[in-house]
């Protein structure tokens, strides 16, 4: 996730100038990370890439095929880990199979959607994490700015309907269309990039929400 919107906010400048299974009705347990961010329902006609999976299991193919965003994204993890994160899931999907297995090292050319969802250990963790690590789940005031003269559009906190700790942008640069929502709800922080599909991925990000219980 941490390459996605790094590319996405280095494109806008350069313009300027291990998870479980789903959660199953009535077994005790955590909800988990897989029931969060994964749905067929959620992006019509796209397929799921196969790269899908934990965050292990992603770093895993990652790192055999795109091994110079590896370090970087393990060390995101790591971080996360160390904030309380205890389950993952990342959900990929796109148009063309051909905008697989990227791992944000482009920007496609057709409709892809990353679903990022992190369970941590309470609330109290989840909420923490959100406002202290930027670096993985947030961007600065400087960097709103910047969208924004870019031609986005930004919005924080309860304008975004999704609760204090989140952010919603969108913006239309290097002939892709992006949209991009980060937040925290409960003992998630989730993370959804998107790539020329606005409309599905607004709608997404209300299913996504929704399935946090």
């Amino acid at each position: 996730m941490t390459r996605l919107i790094i590319l996405f906010c280095a494109i806008v400048l350069a313009a300027c100038g291990g998870g479980s299974g789903p959660s199953l009705p009535g077994v005790l347990g955590p909800q988990s990370a897989q029931g969060v961010a994964e749905s067929s329902s959620d992006f019509p006609g796209l397929q799921k890439c196969p790269e899908s999976g934990s965050y292990d299991s992603y770093l895993k193919q990652e790192q055999t095929k795109s091994p110079d965003q590896y370090q970087s994204d393990k060390t995101t993890w790591d971080d996360l880990k160390a904030s309380g994160a205890n389950d993952s899931y990342i959900a990929v999907y796109a148009a063309s199979s051909s905008d697989c297995g990227q791992f944000a090292a482009g920007t496609p050319s057709g409709k892809v959607a990353y679903v990022y969802a992190i369970r941590f250990k309470d609330s109290t963790s989840a909420s923490a994490s959100f406002k202290t690590t930027s670096k993985d789940f947030h961007l600065s005031d400087d960097d709103l700015a910047n969208l924004k003269a870019a031609g986005g559009t930004a919005a924080q906190g309860s304008a975004t309907g999704l609760g204090d700790n989140s952010i919603v942008l969108s913006i239309d640069v290097a002939g892709a269309s992006v949209y991009v929502a980060v937040w925290e709800n409960k003992t998630f922080e989730v993370a959804e990039v998107a790539f020329n599909n606005a409309t599905d991925a607004k709608a997404a990000v209300t299913k996504v929400n929704g399935r946090i219980r």
